[in-house]
């Protein structure tokens, strides 16, 4: 299987470096997978889950194998000579995630965007509302991972 490598990182921390198989996200311009030798591309990330598959000596030596799921916020996705940069404000392992305060944040993200009086409130309530929805869908996952 052809691999590429995969620069996955949040304002925090590193992700995941290292070489991949493949990796799905959400862009502005839809849903995105990258397999090896993908066309270059400079896209905006939007907030969603983030699905990777690590391969090679950096996944086995951070005990990593089969598919791996991240939550993030906005960000960029490039894409250039077989390598592949993830830039995210933020990014959670699913594990982590706390589905109660999830649903709170999306119940609040809801009445923000009946209340919204201004375009700019009304994204930063989308955009709110989106993480949310994206945090309990990836809480869902934790049981199977």
């Amino acid at each position: 299987m052809d691999s590429f490598k995969l620069h996955f990182m949040a304002s925090e921390h590193m992700v995941y470096d290292g070489d991949a198989e493949s990796v799905s996200l959400m862009t502005t311009e839809g849903s995105v997978g990258i397999l090896a030798h993908h066309s270059n591309l400079i896209m905006a990330v939007v907030p969603g889950i983030v699905e990777y598959v690590p391969v090679g000596e950096e996944a086995k030596a951070l005990g990593l194998s089969g598919k791996q799921i991240s939550v993030v916020s906005d960000g960029l996705l490039k894409v250039e000579n077989n390598e592949v940069m993830i830039l995210v404000d933020t990014a959670e392992d699913p594990t982590e995630i706390d589905e109660a305060r999830a649903r709170r944040a999306e119940e609040k993200a809801r009445e923000d965007m009946k209340r919204a009086n201004s375009q700019r409130d009304i994204a930063l309530a989308s955009a709110e509302l989106s993480r949310a929805v994206s945090r309990i869908k990836a809480s869902k996952h934790k049981h199977h991972l």
